[in-house]
């Protein structure tokens, strides 16, 4: 017992360390070296037999726990009872039962007092249970566990290669044998590859081919594997790894969070309609149907493991979606709502309408678990949810219906927030530029984990990486001309749109930028980078390149930094902008407004998926200002029209990588 509270008290210190220097100390790097390798191949049983030893059984005894509560008493039962989900069955996280398990297992990694009780219990789970289930709770316990942030969970792209990438991809690697490739002189289309050709160059840390980087990556063999041309004219947003990992990123830091609040809600909405308009805005750039979406058929799969919707799927959802609207309009024309207690409030009363707001519109995942067994279905999994276009118009109707409500309940008080004796004059923009960059992602954890095991120890002889060319824009910059009669802090948000002109019912905006300056009286002149904009993320370290440095680090070669990596739950700068045009230039329109500064605003941790501190706002105005509501139609609306509101035409240019 007290070795258990010097280790406790030791994970303190420990970790109060790595956070005022910035580095990783040997303790930190211990756990973040044992971190990478129990996920490493983590769909196959683990090898190693010291943590084989360790995990042989779940760590039992309560006072090793801060609470020891019934989701863990039901949970150590169930797995006694032999009725777990099995280690190969398809995991559904919004299967009830599978969501139970999960919520059991987290309790047992979240409620440990100390890092050998966890230890101990993450390399049991990882001998016992169904991988991925493991995967969900151990992704929580990193997220949730203040002591426990500074540590890097591995991109879940790069943990399930098999769920991002085509069955072709998959095969090749999964039957790719090492020694085979050496013997017969490198005949398969997998080349090796220097080291200065892996792509992108720079990475969050600025890492990549400095000479740290070569001594780290110095005994690892990079071979790499091209990836097929794609077909489909979405594909380059819809099978963009980023695209689908910041869904999935963002539901995981939403769900099992104790901060429930409607701030939280409405940020929730925010990301929905955001990921909504950029959808739409590619579909407008690939001369595609946009303004009103209808549900997709006969899809061409891209990988057999995951299925279109089944017409169950699509029966389950559509009544829901059915039912749901049916409540938000007796809702709205009864002005009155039954709470989940019985009671009725009148809607109408007080802040009534926000009681409603909360009860009527979900948005944790967790709070839609089903009974029902589902299949490998790309709508049905948080990982490639994204990938569906279906998904798109099941979240138009639900926005549909978020926008109406506030419409008709949110208080008429935006007209406070238009600034006077302001006039946005003019604003010049940079070309706009998008091109296909070329890309290495990373596929280890595809290939057989024999590889990786040599006299029973672990090394990463090789890495296996795929040449993706994906979606990405030139840096570019925004100048804005402002006159003002006096002195006064106000906030510019910056809208992307199509050329359409007239009605805005169907039109997608996008948010860019925003951001908070002070005008002065006079003329004044502002200039933004696309570098600056808020909640946007870079390239990350590999897989393989992070279990590198942390050896390095391990011999005391190198101070291993903790800005190595990227936050979760921020979106790919490099996704802001739609495929512009290769001959004819994409015609698109800028909205810019200007609001007046309340002197409310608040800076959160939302971009690491952190919500014990609430959302960054600038000000009390709805994230998604004005657009939450369902405006007035043919641009009647005053939010968007005044001085304080400029349009500009703008067009987006596409080029050749090799131009």
């Amino acid at each position: 017992m007290r070795l258990f509270v010097v280790l406790s008290l030791l994970s303190l210190i420990v970790y109060s360390e790595v956070l005022a220097n910035g580095i990783g100390n040997r303790y930190f790097l211990e756990k973040q070296r044992f971190l990478l390798e129990i996920l490493h191949h983590v769909h196959e049983p683990l090898t190693n037999q010291q943590w084989r030893s360790l995990g042989e059984h779940l760590v039992t005894d309560k006072e090793q726990y801060v609470v020891y509560n019934d989701h863990m008493t039901e949970f150590y039962k169930a797995f006694n009872l032999g009725i777990l989900l099995n280690r190969n069955e398809y995991y559904n996280p919004l299967n009830a039962d599978h969501y139970q398990q999960t919520l059991g297992l987290y309790h047992f990694f979240y409620n440990t007092r100390d890092w050998y009780t966890l230890w101990q219990n993450i390399c049991w789970a990882r001998i016992h249970l169904n991988p991925e289930i493991f995967v969900q709770a151990l992704t929580q316990i990193i997220l949730k566990r203040e002591d426990y942030q500074a540590l890097i969970m591995p991109k879940i792209y790069e943990l399930w290669p098999e769920t991002y990438h085509d069955e072709i991809t998959v095969r090749k690697a999964r039957n790719f044998n090492f020694a085979n490739w050496i013997r017969y002189e490198n005949t398969s289309d997998i080349e090796e590859v220097h080291p200065q050709k892996m792509e992108p160059s720079s990475l969050a840390g600025g890492l990549r081919n400095t000479l740290e980087w070569f001594q780290a990556m110095g005994d690892v063999n990079i071979l790499r594997m091209n990836q097929q041309k794609r077909k489909n004219k979405l594909q380059h947003l819809l099978e963009d790894i980023g695209w689908q990992s910041y869904w999935y990123n963002l539901n995981m830091g939403i769900s099992l969070t104790t901060e429930k609040s409607g701030q939280l809600q409405e940020w929730c909405y925010y990301q929905i309609s955001q990921i909504l308009a950029r959808y739409k805005l590619e579909r407008y750039g690939q001369k595609l149907s946009y303004k009103k979406l209808t549900p997709v058929r006969n899809i061409q799969k891209q990988n057999r493991r995951f299925k279109e919707s089944s017409s169950k799927t699509t029966q389950i959802i559509m009544e829901y979606l059915k039912e749901f609207e049916e409540r938000v309009s007796d809702a709205i024309s009864f002005r009155s709502f039954q709470l989940s207690n019985g009671s009725y409030i009148n809607l109408e009363e007080k802040d009534n309408w926000l009681i409603g707001l909360g009860e009527l519109f979900p948005y944790d995942w967790t709070k839609l678990t089903i009974k029902e067994h589902m299949q490998h279905e790309l709508l049905l999994d948080i990982r490639t949810s994204l990938r569906s276009e279906d998904f798109y118009y099941y979240a138009e109707r639900v926005l549909q219906s978020y926008r109406w409500y506030r419409q008709v309940f949110q208080p008429p008080n935006q007209k406070m927030f238009i600034p006077s004796d302001l006039r946005i004059d003019d604003l010049q923009i940079s070309p706009l530029v998008t091109y296909d960059q070329p890309v290495d992602v990373d596929l280890s954890n595809v290939l057989h984990a024999r590889h990786f095991y040599l006299a029973g120890q672990f090394v990463w002889p090789f890495t296996l990486q795929q040449r993706q060319f994906r979606l990405q824009h030139k840096d570019f910059n925004y100048s804005l001309q402002v006159s003002s009669n006096k002195t006064q802090s106000t906030i510019f948000r910056i809208f992307l749109t199509t050329s359409e002109q007239g009605s805005i019912l169907r039109e997608p905006f996008y948010q860019l930028d925003s951001f908070l300056t002070v005008i002065y009286q006079g003329l004044n002149r502002i200039t933004r980078k696309s570098k600056e904009f808020g909640g946007l993320i870079g390239d990350h370290i590999s897989y393989t390149e992070l279990h590198q440095f942390v050896k390095l680090a391990e011999r005391e070669e190198y101070d291993f930094p903790l800005n190595i990596s990227t936050s979760n739950c921020g979106f790919p700068r490099r996704l802001i902008l739609p495929r512009g045009g290769s001959g004819n230039p994409l015609k698109i329109r800028l909205l810019i407004m200007a609001t007046v500064y309340d002197f409310k605003a608040r800076q959160g941790n939302e971009l690491n998926c952190d919500f014990t501190k609430g959302i960054s706002r600038w000000d009390e105005l709805p994230l998604a200002y004005p657009f939450e509501r369902i405006l007035e139609d043919d641009n009647q609306a005053v939010e968007i029209s005044g001085d304080h509101v400029y349009w500009k035409d703008v067009n987006i240019l596409h080029e050749n990588y090799q131009t």
